[in-house]
């Protein structure tokens, strides 16, 4: 395998967890089957937009599906928080690096740092 192992593995485990056959997960997320096939035995990780709807899919992150991310990969509870996270995930690196300078600011006024 030339993909990304961990990948593949959880998002066979995510389907199987949600008992649903890769046809059953293939209609639902309005794709072809052989794209599940190719997730789940090659390791191929989708382009942005469709990682994007899988994580939303399945409630995980992207950096959970991708092995960056040791938890469950369940998004928060709290919708604004997981609102956020979504908006973050958006945003370019450099965009994204101002938006942590800023919450940093903000954070070090409110709580003394993070």
């Amino acid at each position: 395998m030339n993909g990304n192992k961990t990948f593949a593995e959880r998002v066979k485990a995510q389907r199987e967890k949600m008992g649903l056959s890769s046809t059953e997960l293939a209609s639902k997320l309005d794709i072809q089957k052989t794209r599940v096939s190719m997730w789940e035995t090659n390791g191929t990780v989708p382009r942005q937009e469709m990682l994007f709807k899988v994580c939303k899919f399945f409630n995980v992150s992207a950096d959970y599906l991708l092995g960056n991310d040791r938890t469950d990969g369940k998004n928060p509870k709290n919708k604004t928080i997981s609102s956020i996270q979504r908006g973050l995930e958006q945003l370019s690196p450099t965009d994204l690096q101002t938006a942590q300078n800023i919450l940093k600011a903000a954070f070090k006024d409110a709580f003394g740092g993070i």
